[in-house]
């Protein structure tokens, strides 16, 4: 896409939700907020300021199977991007204060778009209900017990095991072109060791053999039917 000087620059982890064992449900979302609490080389805050500073906007978001971030830029401040994503795929800090932080922002996340939710809460309770054993029937967020006892070393951990370039998938698109960008990449990633990452033991969901129903009462201006097959 030349139309316009602009690039897109994601990097997308294979790790989510659905990685997730038990009593740590939403671990992966509360690590897409950490890792925006600074490296060494850029303390907290400066990531976001510097993709700011050059005109360029940034996010993050989580999946039930991956966790991603991305910025977008003049074509010309690519590089930034990459030196970025680069130093926190390996350097990120996690402390307790700011984990202390951030478990409100998240309470408040989980409160605004599910407790006080009618329908998503339905949702909620709809993936429960459906999934007796896959992880599928956890709330990509977290359950509220989990995301309350959360420990740095939890954090720690989960980060050493899925934060890796042999983990990660880069994409790129907009007005760059693609040797311009392989070079970036193996300038700034090439260099990070790569681990052995886990393997997941296959979750085999039961057969269902009859009709599973239920009836959740919550306070809301209209009746919700939600049907799964």
């Amino acid at each position: 896409e030349h139309r316009s000087p602009v690039v897109v620059s994601q990097i997308w982890y294979k790790v989510g939700s659905s990685y997730e064992p038990s009593g740590i449900t939403g671990i992966s979302h509360m690590l897409e907020h950490m890792m925006f609490k600074g490296t060494d080389k850029h303390p907290a805050g400066e990531f976001s300021k510097i993709i700011a500073e050059n005109g360029g906007r940034e996010n993050a978001f989580t999946g039930r199977d991956y966790t991603a971030y991305f910025q977008t830029l003049e074509k010309s401040r690519l590089a930034i991007s990459f030196e970025l994503e680069a130093d926190r795929m390996q350097n990120i800090h996690l402390l307790a204060d700011e984990l202390e932080k951030e478990l409100q922002v998240v309470m408040e996340e989980r409160r605004m778009r599910t407790e006080d939710n009618p329908r998503a809460k339905l949702q909620e309770y709809l993936m429960a209900m459906a999934y007796s054993n896959s992880p599928y029937r956890n709330p990509v967020i977290g359950w509220p017990a989990d995301i309350e006892n959360y420990q740095v070393n939890d954090l720690q951990q989960w980060y050493q095991q899925w934060y890796a370039p042999n983990n990660a998938t880069l994409v790129v698109a907009g007005d760059v072109q693609a040797k311009e960008v392989f070079k970036l990449a193996e300038q700034y990633f090439a260099p990070i060791p790569i681990q052995k990452i886990p393997e997941l033991k296959p979750q085999t969901e039961m057969a269902q053999v009859g009709t599973r129903r239920m009836t959740v009462k919550l306070p809301a201006k209209v009746p919700y039917t939600e049907v799964s097959q």
